[in-house]
């Protein structure tokens, strides 16, 4: 079902300050905060969506900063998989 299907995102807060961005694979744009938050990261996601730099549909080849490559976690299931923290909930 359509519903079900999991999209990858890198997601790039303002300021420079934190992460570089997340990577997080979830069902929405929605979904995607709730794996943030729960690693810890809420400070970095702005009330305003809009704020906010997204990109949808990522690959596993896509993140070209080498920090970034070398501490993913698996793309393919629901989580953080950048800055990747742990599996399951």
């Amino acid at each position: 079902m359509a519903g079900d299907l999991l999209t990858a995102f890198w997601i790039v807060p303002p300021g420079s300050h934190g992460p570089p961005g997340f990577g997080v694979t979830a069902h929405s744009l929605g979904d995607a905060q709730g794996p943030i938050r729960a690693c810890g990261y809420a400070a970095y996601l702005p009330s305003d969506i809009g704020a906010l730099k997204i990109t949808e549909g990522v690959k596993y080849s896509e993140p070209d900063e080498p920090n970034v490559r070398a501490h993913m976690g698996p793309i393919v299931i629901r989580g953080l998989w950048y800055p990747f923290v742990r599996l399951g909930p």
